[in-house]
């Protein structure tokens, strides 16, 4: 029996996106070579013995972005070039060269996937001291505003998300046949469900026949609650279904309360392929793996939150290619969910074939069937 290849992903936890897609390619990997890979998912800032500085910085992200995102968006854009993120890159090195090393040696992976900006510096100059260098891949976790420091010479592949990010990776210097636009990676279920709508919704305790809003939330989504409120002046029929996302506060909040509405609530799902594929439209944040999942679902985004710099650019993605629309305050929010549900929801089904074909539900598949081969071809 031949040995299994090992594969090391490399995570940061500033933000779901990144872990999301890691976990994303290594169920792909574990669907298409069940009995000869092995996925190891790793934070090198948390998991390994890091400087504290960068333990604090990580664990603190969700403080920063929702309490000084003016701070947040200053900083993203200050370092936003090449000669800058060279500059934070050289920090990031000195910072993980040790435990990048160490752990790189431990494993051998026959590839490394990075779902991070942070890695590839790191990353590349301890490949560079290695006498047999595994092929270095990275997958990009945003559609439009792409930070330059996600492209350095190290990696030898590049995953986008969009043309946007593409035509990003070549103005930063990379070789467009280094560059495959596959989207974000998201759970292959996407792309390999076969069970009909409504046959979803039975299964997920939904009304077949009721047009069906998902919201979804995190401890970094503002303004949930108070669109919900706003939904009750819509007379038109329809459900919600919200998954808190483990905002805690929120999801009780909306389980006390009586609504004028049919409401399902959940905190944390691990199924959110079903309960997109089983929805009409996506509520939320413009984060860029929810924003792809919504896609890989043919799904119509409203956008009710984004952070400034990062996420200003999927916010564009969306307006941009007729996926959605952004909600531009409370008050405008029940209009646009009228325009949306109205005549035989001609528009709504406008945006939906729209979003499918923006979206990748075969992402994580790709990505992890390019991680297999790379051994064999060498650096593709």
């Amino acid at each position: 029996m031949p040995l299994k290849k090992n594969f090391l992903i490399l995570i940061s936890d500033s933000g779901y996106g990144h872990r999301s897609a890691a976990n994303a390619v290594a169920k792909a990997m574990q669907i298409q070579h069940p009995e000869d890979s092995n996925s190891v998912i790793v934070n090198p800032i948390l998991e390994q013995q890091s400087p504290q500085p960068l333990k604090i910085s990580e664990k603190n992200y969700d403080h920063l972005v929702t309490t000084n995102p003016k701070f947040y968006r200053f900083t993203y854009e200050i370092s936003d070039s090449r000669p800058a993120s060279g500059l934070v890159e050289n920090v990031l090195t000195v910072a993980l060269y040790g435990e990048m090393k160490q752990l790189i040696q431990d494993l051998h992976p026959n590839a490394i996937l990075s779902t991070n900006l942070m890695y590839s510096n790191p990353t590349g100059v301890v490949l560079d001291s290695m006498e047999h260098r595994p092929p270095f891949y990275t997958t990009v976790t945003d559609f439009t505003d792409v930070h330059a420091m996600w492209f350095n010479d190290y990696p030898d592949r590049f995953f986008v998300a969009s043309e946007e990010a593409h035509s990003k990776a070549i103005e930063c210097g990379i070789d467009p046949q280094k560059i495959t636009i596959s989207g974000i990676p998201v759970n292959p279920d996407f792309a390999t469900n076969q069970t009909p709508k409504s046959e979803l919704r039975k299964k997920l305790g939904l009304d077949p026949k009721l047009t069906t809003l998902l919201f979804v939330g995190s401890p970094r989504v503002n303004g949930i609650f108070e669109h919900l409120e706003a939904l009750e002046t819509v007379s038109l029929p329809f459900l919600v279904v919200l998954i808190a996302g483990g905002d805690k506060e929120l999801y009780e909040k909306v389980c006390e309360r009586q609504w004028a509405f049919p409401i399902q609530v959940q905190n944390r799902v691990t199924n959110m392929p079903q309960w997109m594929l089983a929805s009409d439209l996506l509520v939320t944040k413009a984060g860029g793996l929810i924003l792809s999942e919504g896609l890989a679902a043919g799904l119509p985004i409203l956008l009710i939150d984004y952070l400034p710099g990062q996420e200003e650019g999927n916010v564009r993605f969306v307006v941009d290619h007729k996926v959605g629309k952004v909600v531009e305050s409370v008050d405008k929010f029940p209009a646009l969910v009228i325009e949306l549900l109205n005549d035989d929801q001609s528009y709504l089904k406008e945006l939906s074939s729209n979003a499918r074909q923006c979206g990748h539900p075969d992402s994580a598949l790709v990505i992890a069937e390019a991680l297999w081969k790379a051994d064999e071809k060498g650096k593709i």
